[in-house]
């Protein structure tokens, strides 16, 4: 189990650090909002499963020695999809926009990290 929160833990981290050097090339007229904009809050809840189902997905994949990625990929990230009610499309038009929006995704990025290390608390185990 601790792998897994390694994993999880590095993730987040290296997606924060990617997400904040995009943060360079910002143009504030670069993206409108759409006019399907999910919430932050409920954006942040969003990107917490996908980081969660990404962990999952790497170790189906490892599993199956690479085999059936693509399906594998697919389904964890159909699943998150379903359990928000968004389609794929929905979420990429939001993902852009935060992207260009780097105080927000900054916010969101910093939840998500706080989430994690929240579930990474839970899971430890006692060492009474």
């Amino acid at each position: 189990m601790t792998n897994i929160l390694k994993t999880l833990f590095i993730f987040s981290t290296l997606f924060v650090l990617i997400s904040l050097s995009s943060c360079s090339e910002y143009d504030p007229q670069h993206k409108e909002v759409p006019e399907n904009l999910i919430d932050k809050s409920e954006f942040t809840n969003i990107m917490l499963d996908i980081r969660l189902a990404e962990v999952i997905i790497r170790q189906d994949v490892t599993k199956n020695n690479g085999n059936n990625t693509d399906s594998i990929t697919n389904y964890y990230y159909s699943f998150v999809f379903d359990k928000h009610n968004i389609s794929q499309e929905q979420f990429q038009v939001n993902l852009d926009y935060y992207t260009s929006n780097p105080s927000e995704l900054d916010d969101i990025n910093k939840a998500v990290v706080d989430s994690l290390n929240l579930l990474k608390e839970r899971v430890k185990p006692n060492n009474n």
